[in-house]
Order: structure tokens, then sequence, then C-alpha cells
């Protein structure tokens, strides 16, 4: 799942895990995202999320989604760095944050840690 308020960063996230030979289901509402992970949480295998989206932030995100699904791993993408946003990514239980803007190289890397496989 990928899930980011800009729609053109969801289909360019889209498209690299499509090449990289994942199935990417994108939203660019992480309310959109939410209901469609509660209606069937197990059709996901990670969650690659933005931070800094209007009506849930992507660490809100990830902490509702944990609670449905304690071990599915959310990968956090910002523009933005620093010690209080590692806390706050620490503390809702995400796996790994990514800095934006994305390159293939680091998402694949990540994606592979995230799922324990070698891609």
């Amino acid at each position: 799942m990928i899930v980011d308020d800009e729609s053109q960063l969801v289909a360019l996230a889209e498209e690299i895990t499509a090449q990289l030979g994942y199935e990417p289901v994108g939203f660019d509402s992480s309310e959109a995202a939410l209901a469609a992970f509660r209606t069937a949480p197990r059709r996901f295998d990670a969650v690659l999320t933005d931070e800094s989206m209007p009506d849930m932030i992507g660490t809100e995100l990830a902490r509702e989604m944990l609670r449905i699904r304690p071990k599915i791993p959310v990968i956090l993408m910002s523009g933005y760095g620093g010690a209080q946003l590692a806390n706050r990514a620490a503390e809702a239980g995400v796996t790994e944050v990514l800095r934006k803007p994305l390159h293939r190289r680091d998402l694949a890397e990540s994606l592979a840690r995230a799922l324990g496989c070698a891609h």
C-alpha cells in the first residue's frame, strides 16, 4: 500500500515498486487508505506512507494500522528529517523512515528489509 496526498507521487511510487516486482495499491488520501485497510488488512504486505498529509499524518495512520494488524511493516516517507520525526515514527511503530525525494535503490532496500526478503 502506498499513501501520499500528492497523486503524482503515488503514481511514481507505484511505478517504482511495480518495477521492483511488487503489486502496489496507491491511495491519495490517508482516510481512504485506512478504510481499505480496515476492510481487508491481509491484502497488504507493507505500507509506504507520507508523513505530511492533510487529514491524518503518516505516523497516525501507522498507529491505526498497527492496532488492526500489529506486525505489518510501515515505511514512512518525509521531506523532513530530524530527531522529532524519528521519535514520532518510533513511537508509532514505524519500521523505517525514508527521505524524500524517493530513490529507487533506497526504496528497494527498505522494502526488502521490511519484508525480510532480498529483492
